[in-house]
């Protein structure tokens, strides 16, 4: 168990260091995308539209991303656990089952041993 645990952690402490390598890496790219498409759209037209595209592209991604939190993981559902049978009186239904299970085991018993007898030998003229 104690294995398992270190090695889960381990796991974990591997994925957060490599995640938040890539998070630092992504944030000056994307700064300076947002730079780059800004010089690109105020040379197409003028600044306004340049922040206008720029501010709708982040509220969108914005969005979508609460609308992605908000979503719940696909769980599997446990079973409902099976319904226990009320107990039977003494004397019910239980009673005959326990005899009929024990006069087929009976007959059982009888066949088998039916079987494993020799033929008798046949008569003689």
């Amino acid at each position: 168990m104690i294995t398992t645990f270190g090695y889960r952690a381990r796991a974990a402490l591997h994925r957060t260091g490599w995640s938040l390598a890539g998070i630092l890496l992504i944030l000056p790219g994307l700064a300076f995308l947002t730079a780059a498409l800004w010089m690109l759209l105020s040379e197409l037209r003028d600044a306004l539209f340049a922040a206008s595209i720029i501010g709708a592209l982040y509220f969108g991604l914005g969005l979508i991303c609460l609308a992605m939190a908000r979503r719940r993981p696909r769980i599997p559902v446990p079973p409902r656990p099976a319904a226990v049978p009320p107990p039977v009186a003494p004397g019910g239904m239980a009673a005959e089952l326990v005899v009929a299970l024990m006069q087929g085991v009976t007959a059982g018993m009888a066949a088998r041993a039916a079987a494993r007898r020799p033929p008798p030998p046949p008569p003689h003229p």
